[in-house]
């Protein structure tokens, strides 16, 4: 079994990759060594065969082109890829600020180029380290979404089978959100299911779980298990798909002033995120937050960035110090550390009982470290809140019912006309604003207008049926005491002169 042949292969992948072939192996006093030392370390050492080497390194590359194309997803979802010609010869492409030339597109002859900008493309596609950069994979995806390419009938160059999947993956996404394609909706039992099974070892850097079950690394399945984690509590988010800066922008929206939550996510193999491999914590976390997010937003928008809030499996006492420093030079923004186990724990007692609103979650990013504890007192208050708004719901019906029965009620009837209804359906909508709907006016026509949140739909349930019950009891009521006849009876008693 050869060394050098060994060591051959081992040159191909990363230094992240090398270590985890190590430690999956068994292989013991690896970390201590330098990418060069380490690949004739593990050569040597490596108790796998040669062909069993071949086919995991085989599925290392296969594996690190899937995450390249899904990390073109973003020209392709942003617009930003433009195909300026085509024919059988050549075909021009913009993505963002690079250029890109495809040459006998579909044929042995193919060739592509990506200018000078794309760092990629001159260090590893052109020294045959890699056959593309991520700017490709973003063309083909254009060319299948504007019906330039079936690959049916074309294969593109070096896109196929599970290159191919996610090439189409991206152009589906794609069609959703320009309704051409019309969506089958959120798939929240999946999405739960995933999380459960995989987000707590996935922040501790299980890569091998990544790639094999998401086809990316375990920092950015992380990242997009964290997204999908506020998507449950019904947030939007804003999904950051650049290396650098923050991870997600949380919009609570449905809050009566709306706020905006930073969030950064610091997966940690040890199982608890410390600082001192990043010494410039709270600097970067700053620059992160205010510079990289407020300070690009406009107008009132800024004020809205209120919380930053940093994820992990968990975290060391030195990052907890840090807070009170990163309070005081943030300008306002409050920062909070959330461990993987406490999210968990409220993402499904949420997905069990959703009854928390953006307006109740908010007392949570307040907090220095969110737990388990946080989240029971939050569902109390929660409880507490809907119970409040149903009751004022209940007695501004009782009210008006009451104000109207003393007038206008016979043995057999509440009478009621149209300018009553409508104002007793105003009043109860009122007690309900901000909470469960928005209030407001066309700019246009002036017609008020009523939002309803659908996301609230627990909510609404109790609020709905409280009124309900409010409704039938007085009715209940007016049936026991009304005893003063109907019209009807007083016309008939008249014509019979009784």
């Amino acid at each position: 079994m050869s060394s050098s042949e060994k060591q051959d292969l081992l040159k191909t992948i990363t230094m992240k990759e090398l270590r985890e072939i190590c430690k999956v192996n068994g292989l013991k006093g690896y970390s201590k060594y330098k990418h060069n030392e380490l690949i004739k370390f593990a050569a040597e050492n490596l108790k796998i065969s040669l062909p069993k080497l071949k086919a995991t390194v085989e599925e290392l590359s296969e594996q690190r082109l899937v995450s390249k194309i899904k990390d073109s997803e973003d020209y392709v979802l942003r617009k930003v890829v433009n195909i300026e010609s085509y024919d059988n010869e050549l075909i021009t492409a913009t993505v963002g600020n690079h250029k890109l030339k495809l040459y006998n597109f579909g044929t042995e002859d193919f060739s592509y180029l990506c200018d000078g900008k794309c760092p990629e493309y001159i260090y590893r596609v052109k020294h045959g380290r890699s056959p593309f950069c991520k700017h490709y994979p973003a063309v083909i995806a254009e060319l299948i979404y504007e019906e330039k390419l079936d690959p049916t009938l074309t294969q593109p160059n070096f896109i196929s089978g599970q290159r191919l999947e996610a090439v189409q993956e991206i152009v589906e996404k794609r069609r959703k959100e320009d309704g051409i394609v019309k969506s089958s909706g959120r798939n929240i039992e999946d999405s739960l299911k995933n999380i459960r099974e995989d987000i707590l070892e996935i922040s501790c850097k299980n890569d091998a779980l990544a790639r094999e079950k998401y086809h990316e690394t375990a920092e950015k399945v992380f990242k997009t298990l964290v997204d999908e984690c506020f998507q449950l509590l019904e947030y939007e988010t804003v999904f950051n798909r650049r290396n650098e800066g923050w991870d997600l922008l949380l919009i609570g929206t449905n809050a009566p002033k709306p706020y905006m939550v930073v969030v950064n996510c610091k997966p940690a193999d040890s199982g608890s995120y410390g600082t001192h491999r990043n010494p410039n914590f709270v600097s970067n976390l700053k620059s992160q937050c205010i510079d990289m997010c407020k300070e690009q937003l406009m107008g009132v928008y800024r004020d809205y960035v209120k919380y930053m809030v940093v994820v992990a499996p968990d975290f060391n006492q030195d990052v907890i110090q840090l807070i009170p420093e990163f309070n005081e030079i943030s300008g306002g923004v409050k920062l909070s550390l959330l461990p993987i186990s406490t999210l968990l724990y409220l993402v499904e007692n949420y997905r069990e009982n959703p009854i928390l609103t953006h307006y109740n979650s908010e007392c949570l990013f307040k907090k220095d470290i969110i737990t388990t504890e946080d989240v029971d007192e939050l569902f109390k208050k929660s409880e507490e809140h809907i119970e409040e708004l149903t009751s004022k719901a209940r007695k501004v019906l009782r009210d008006r019912m009451t104000e109207i029965s003393k007038h206008n009620t016979d043995s057999c009837y509440i009478k009621m006309d149209e300018v009553f209804l409508q104002r007793t359906l105003e009043e109860v909508i009122s007690t309900l604003n901000p909470y469960l709907l928005k209030q407001g006016m066309s700019e246009f026509t002036g017609v008020k207008n009523v939002n309803i949140n659908h996301d609230y739909y627990l909510l609404w349930e109790r609020v709905l049926k409280g009124l309900t019950e409010e409704f039938t009891e007085i009715l209940r009521e007016q049936s026991l005491l009304q005893i003063q006849r109907s019209a009807l009876k007083e016309d008939v008693i008249r014509y019979l002169g009784i």
